[in-house]
């Protein structure tokens, strides 16, 4: 069940990049949901809150839809202006939390977990901060021979530490200095195979946005897609990212398992 404003654009990004979701009912507000709820003979597994806000769901709410389907799941997905909540606001108990450029991912790696025969994330216990969240086994997911992937950072550090995640998986790296004096510049033995590109950014200002472009363009050459790395994402730089050449954008911080999924 899917309960608040779906309407606003950050969640209809949601309903277009995860068709599914447009069968599921969905209502106003908790009070349509604890009504639904409390007639329903088969309560479901997951109550999906939108989020666009801080303060759109009080505590009493979320303890009002747990009276009515304690065996559900609350997943709260906060819009942009969420972003501070944890820290310097009240954030809701009990529910496992998602921002909306997080969603799609998530989703996809649970419902592989659960085709799998394996327990969904939103069945374990919410007992760290990561709760919920999908840990993949670290293997390549598309089954092909591992490859190189072409991974696109201002530092070297950046670079490392996606590199030592992604040997995880059997794939070897690239550094592509976008640092970005010379973005034609990469380090490394010259690839056998290209199966992707990382690209990590900040908030996709207009030189950024070129880079990208650029780094897109050479990665395109070997027929591979790019996903970008982007600190908070706003619902405008779905668009500017695919304008750019990149098939989808991930936030910061992000679930390595997730991307390679």
């Amino acid at each position: 069940m899917m309960v608040g404003p779906w309407d606003t654009d950050e969640f209809k990004w949601i309903h277009q990049e995860v068709p599914e979701t447009k069968n599921w009912q969905t209502v106003n507000c908790t009070r349509q949901a604890c009504d639904s709820l409390d007639t329903s003979a088969t309560p479901p597994e997951l109550l999906l809150l939108a989020q666009p806000l801080p303060g759109q769901y009080q505590q009493a709410e979320i303890d009002s839809l747990q009276q009515s389907a304690p065996l559900a799941r609350i997943v709260v997905i906060s819009g942009t202006w969420c972003e501070g909540e944890l820290r310097t606001g009240n954030p809701l108990r009990g529910v496992l939390r998602l921002y909306w450029y997080e969603f799609k991912f998530w989703w996809q790696a649970a419902h592989k977990k659960r085709a799998h025969g394996l327990c969904p994330p939103w069945s374990l216990p919410l007992d760290t901060p990561y709760a919920g969240r999908c840990v993949l086994e670290s293997t390549n997911p598309t089954g092909d021979e591992p490859g190189t992937i072409v991974v696109s950072t201002a530092d070297y550090p950046t670079y490392k530490t996606l590199d030592v995640m992604l040997q995880d998986y059997g794939f070897s790296t690239l550094w592509s200095a976008s640092a970005r004096n010379n973005p034609d510049q990469e380090s490394g033995p010259p690839p056998q195979i290209i199966q992707g590109g990382i690209w990590d950014g900040g908030q996709l200002e207009p030189r950024e946005f070129h880079q990208l472009q650029n780094f897109c363009q050479r990665i395109h050459t070997h027929k591979s897609p790019v996903v970008a790395l982007l600190d908070f994402p706003r619902s405008e730089h779905i668009q500017r990212i695919r304008e750019a050449g990149a098939q989808t954008v991930f936030g910061k911080p992000y679930m390595i398992s997730e991307i390679m999924e």
